[in-house]
């Protein structure tokens, strides 16, 4: 038992440590941090097979050859940044790919009555303001589909936003597109040639550290997909504003 009680402490211990490493204080309700990340899962342009996207193919674990085959091997997650299905013949994955051309990006599942191949099955990072969920996040309770409210200690902006997307450290917090706007934290951008050379994209490849205080409200999600303005308007309730 002893044993047990032991290990159990060290993995609390290691846990604590790790969160730290990102959180300055943390004070009931609420953590400040100045270690931010851009997170571009979930956008609907956020990659294409010609490198079109707003965000690297790379940074979806999509090579060029994988992207402009539509082919993913089926070992060591390849593609891990869209949503993709098995071959027909069951021997590697292809990328769900929209009307408009773009891979369907994934994050999480947000709306659980979309299909797979759907891009509203998932939280649109261009437009939904969220949190990705961190091994910290967890550890204070926080679950998918829970709600936070935002405040840009360094400007006075203040936003909701809903947990809906998922990393597995705590170096940084992760923010969506759509809440680092909705907050004003300065974007970096770099032009950028698509695999071709045809075209010129734009992308968004960082943010900048603000300071945030970052309120959470452990179990205030309801399992369901929320609107941007439904996000805001429970945020704003359970501020009490």
């Amino acid at each position: 038992m002893k044993v047990i009680l032991s290990l159990s402490f060290l993995f609390l211990l290691c846990v604590h440590k790790l969160y730290s490493q990102t959180i300055i204080a943390d004070s009931g309700k609420f953590v400040l941090t100045t270690k931010l990340a851009l997170d571009l899962d979930g956008a609907k342009h956020a990659y294409h097979p010609n490198n079109e996207g707003i965000d690297n193919n790379l940074n979806g674990g999509i090579s060029q050859a994988e992207a402009t085959q539509n082919h993913f091997a089926k070992t060591d997650n390849r593609g891990y940044g869209i949503a993709k299905k098995l071959s027909a013949d069951k021997t590697f994955y292809e990328g769900y790919i929209t009307p408009d051309g773009y891979f369907v990006s994934q994050t999480t599942v947000y709306d659980k009555t979309k299909t797979e191949g759907n891009p509203d099955r998932y939280a649109d990072a261009e437009t939904i303001p969220y949190i990705a969920i961190s091994p910290g996040w967890r550890y204070k309770g926080i679950r998918l589909g829970d709600i936070a409210y935002v405040t840009n200690i360094d400007n006075g902006k203040e936003f909701a936003a809903i947990f809906a997307d998922a990393r597995n450290n705590d170096n940084e917090i992760e923010l969506s597109l759509a809440l680092a706007n909705g907050l004003e934290i300065p974007v970096t951008t770099r032009m950028a040639k698509s695999y071709d050379g045809t075209k010129t994209v734009k992308r968004y490849v960082g943010m900048k550290n603000n300071h945030l205080k970052i309120f959470y409200f452990v179990h205030s999600g309801d399992g369901k997909s929320k609107t941007p303005v439904e996000i805001q308007t429970l945020g704003k309730k359970l501020m009490g504003k």
